[in-house]
């Protein structure tokens, strides 16, 4: 496969690029895929669009990495990833750029699903607000039952006009997220109270 001039900028909805790939511990190299993901049936949102040049409210491209054996990803994707000459040092380390437009692995057309869940990773429970989902950036917290929704994203493969399936929890209602933090934040002061009450 040969790379194209198509950028994570001017992808368009539904077409997935295979960007770069990094080399990571163990030997072992990290594809990193992009891919503008909408609804079929989403309406058109002019504020988006009449803010077009604003980063704050532009569609951006959702991204995954895939972590593979230098073999392995050559004998998928038609790259010579062992040909240490293409690869340059860059900002986060060894890299090759790619720019693959809609990638193939064995008859498979390769594609990005959202798979949200309200259960963190271990990084993103440990980084709640910069990880959860938001009412667009830095907004309020979106919830699912008052629970926080974590929306992740994962490389997979669908065969010819497969959709891909993605995986949305329905928000709660605005304004929930704040009356479980505040229910959180109540029980702290009751904890606190019923300790001091032991103390005495």
């Amino acid at each position: 496969m040969e790379g194209t001039e198509t950028t994570v900028e001017t992808l368009k909805n539904g077409e997935c690029l295979l960007v770069d790939a990094r080399i990571v511990k163990n030997g072992k190299i990290s594809l990193q895929f992009a891919q503008v993901i909408r609804p079929v049936n989403e309406q058109m949102s002019l504020v988006a669009y009449s803010n077009r040049y604003d980063d704050s409210f532009s569609t951006k491209a959702r991204r995954s990495w895939l972590i593979t054996d230098p073999q392995a990803a050559t004998e998928d994707y038609g790259v010579d990833f062992t040909d240490t000459g293409k690869w340059y040092e860059g900002p986060k380390g060894t890299m090759l750029d790619l720019n693959i437009l809609n990638p193939t692995l064995n008859g498979y057309n390769v594609r990005l699903a959202i798979k949200e869940t309200t259960e963190p990773t271990p990084y993103q429970q440990e980084n709640i607000e910069t990880s959860c989902k938001t009412r667009g950036k830095g907004g309020d917290p979106i919830t699912h039952n008052g629970e926080y929704i974590f929306s992740n994203v994962i490389v997979v493969g669908v065969k010819g006009e497969q959709e891909v399936e993605h995986t949305r929890l329905e928000a709660d209602p605005v304004g929930v997220a704040a009356v479980q933090e505040n229910q959180v934040e109540l029980g702290s002061m009751v904890g606190e109270l019923e300790t001091s009450e032991i103390g005495l």
